[in-house]
């Protein structure tokens, strides 16, 4: 398989930080037990942990703040979509989250295949696969995100991309964003903006104020006086 990107990055909305190596355990890596450095950019200085009332669809799901680091993968594979470099994803979801694995690959299927998505550029095709993969999409509880992501302070309520990781938070997948009224859009968002990570793009900012915001601006955070968008190529 191709590398998708520089699997030594580590990319989240918290900012850049130097890599350190962690032990791993079934491939996933843990925290260290020493104490994980701050991130070095922070917009405001601590994780938005405001709540926002869920969607119908996901009325009543709590997610648990911390999970055991295993994952329930998502059967089945798509086929390829887009031109260029193959690169390929599983979809997996912690066990102990109240989310359908099968599920949540669709939701973000969708959004990678989406004409809109990163496939637009004709530089990469995707396809989700069941096995080994180029990058592994995990929604995972805030604990075992803080843990994956480390050195990044993702705070408990942030995502990350980490070498062949991207980290989605379940309590943000559950709970979206202050800077989203609609739960849809965010979920794509926030596929897009880690995935494109993976795809060797870096952060971005708002170019003119009322403009609709790059995917890969902190959305979670701020628009920066843009508008909301999930998309790579709206």
């Amino acid at each position: 398989m191709t590398s998708a990107a520089d699997p030594s990055r580590i990319d989240a909305e918290t900012g850049p930080a130097t890599p350190t190596a962690t032990p791993t355990l079934s491939g996933v890596p843990l925290r260290t037990a020493k104490p994980s450095p701050r991130a070095s950019a922070q917009a405001d200085g601590r994780p938005d942990r405001r709540k926002r009332r869920p969607s119908s669809a996901e009325a009543g799901v709590r997610v648990p703040e911390e999970g055991p680091g295993r994952f329930e993968i998502a059967p089945g594979s798509t086929g390829s979509t887009g031109a260029g470099q193959l690169v390929t994803y599983t979809v997996e979801v912690e066990v102990g989250v109240p989310l359908a694995a099968r599920k949540a690959a669709g939701i973000v299927d969708a959004t990678l295949t989406d004409p809109r998505g990163w496939t637009a550029g004709d530089t990469r095709a995707l396809q989700r696969v069941a096995g080994d993969a180029d990058v592994r999409v995990l929604l995972a509880t805030p604990g075992t995100t803080d843990a994956l992501c480390a050195p990044l302070d993702t705070g408990g309520r942030l995502s990350c991309r980490n070498g062949g990781l991207v980290v989605l938070n379940a309590w943000r997948w559950v709970n979206g964003a202050a800077t989203y009224d609609d739960l849809d859009d965010y979920r794509r968002y926030l596929v897009n903006h880690e995935f494109g990570h993976a795809l060797g793009n870096d952060h971005e900012y708002c170019p003119n104020p009322g403009d609709p915001a790059p995917v890969m601006v902190q959305q979670t955070k701020s628009l920066e006086g843009c508008r909301p968008n999930p998309w790579p190529f709206p």
